[in-house]
């Protein structure tokens, strides 16, 4: 009986391992955890013991069952991502044909028609789960989905404007369950956290068009723009960028949190034993600091139960992804060999 179910079971798994590769799960937990870390500080901010920390804001998510708003923003965050990661494999089959054999369309194990299916169901989950927490998020998730799209059709040809809209995307796609959330500063470090990888990334893997000089002003360009409209924002909604009831010096959590993050990405570039593996590195282990800035931020709100919890979520989540990636075969060996 074992050796009679042993080959179907095989091509299953290598279907589930290629779709795997082609949405590049491994690295979502970075979206998850940005989507969680808002809806969970929704949820304590209208918590007795929190009541009033932001005075100015009264704001809802239409789930206030906070485990089934956690499982609507998890398949909001990995809808969107697998539907933005699908995308970019649809839109280069050729290029990915003739410069990386490796990806699973060029490959053949995946269909060209079975990875636009994929696509639209990604975008489909995404749409049912925003559902979930109200009217305001459906149209946030669809502005998400159309960024993506610009991105993954022109953005990226253009580095200074792919770049810029990769922080816009990680700052959106945070505000999806309350788009009127007046603390601006954890979508400010998002947004400046995923231009800085996307950057390194960029230059670790040489990508066409090249950073020049140029590009790169305009990246501080955008990122100094998009800052002041924050910032901004935060003044107009609670008359400054960090509420007047909480200590400035709680700002220290999260910016060890960024020197940390900055310190262990740079550590892991420099011992990598390429340049395409210290690109790998950044992406994975940057994905991975989005859950210790939500610890961050929420020790700095005086929320110690939450931050330990993020914490714990940021541990378990560099094992899943350790695993993914081993399983995939991200490392360039052969799915048999592994």
């Amino acid at each position: 009986m074992a050796t009679a179910r042993g080959p179907p079971m095989r091509p299953m798994f290598e279907r589930v391992m290629t779709t795997l590769q082609l949405t590049r799960i491994s690295v979502a937990f970075g979206a998850v955890s940005d989507l969680w870390f808002m809806i969970v500080l929704l949820w304590m901010l209208h918590e007795d013991s929190f009541d009033g920390v932001v005075v100015e804001w009264s704001g809802t998510t239409g789930l206030t069952w906070l485990p089934l708003a956690l499982v609507a923003g998890l398949v909001i965050a990995l809808g969107l991502f697998a539907y933005g990661a699908s995308l970019n494999d649809v839109l280069d089959v050729r290029r990915d044909a003739a410069f990386r054999l490796q990806r699973p369309i060029a490959t053949g194990r995946i269909a060209p028609g079975q990875a636009v299916v994929i696509t639209g169901c990604a975008l489909l989950t995404a749409m049912v789960g925003a559902m979930g927490l109200g009217t305001w998020s459906v149209w946030m998730t669809m502005l998400v989905a159309v960024m993506l799209l610009f991105y993954n059709a022109a953005g990226r040809y253009l580095p200074a404007v792919g770049i810029v809209t990769i922080g816009l995307v990680h700052a959106t796609h945070m505000l999806i369950p309350d788009p009127g959330f007046p603390v601006l500063l954890p979508i400010w470090l998002s947004m400046t956290h995923a231009m800085f990888v996307a950057l390194g990334i960029s230059l670790l893997e040489d990508k066409r068009p090249r950073i020049t000089r140029y590009a790169l002003v305009g990246i501080v360009a955008g990122w100094i723009f998009w800052s002041a409209v924050l910032g901004w924002l935060s003044w107009h909604r609670i008359g400054g960028l960090w509420p007047d009831r909480l200590p400035m010096w709680s700002l220290a959590w999260p910016a060890a949190a960024a020197l940390g993050g900055l310190l262990v990405l740079r550590w892991k570039q420099r011992t990598a034993r390429d340049r395409r593996a210290g690109a790998e590195k950044l992406r994975r282990y940057g994905a991975l600091w989005h859950c210790m800035y939500g610890s961050a931020w929420f020790a700095a709100l005086g929320m110690m139960l939450p931050a330990l919890c993020f914490g714990v979520l940021a541990i378990i989540g560099f094992v899943v992804m350790t695993v993914l990636r081993e399983a995939v075969g991200l490392t360039g060996r052969p799915l048999d060999f592994r």
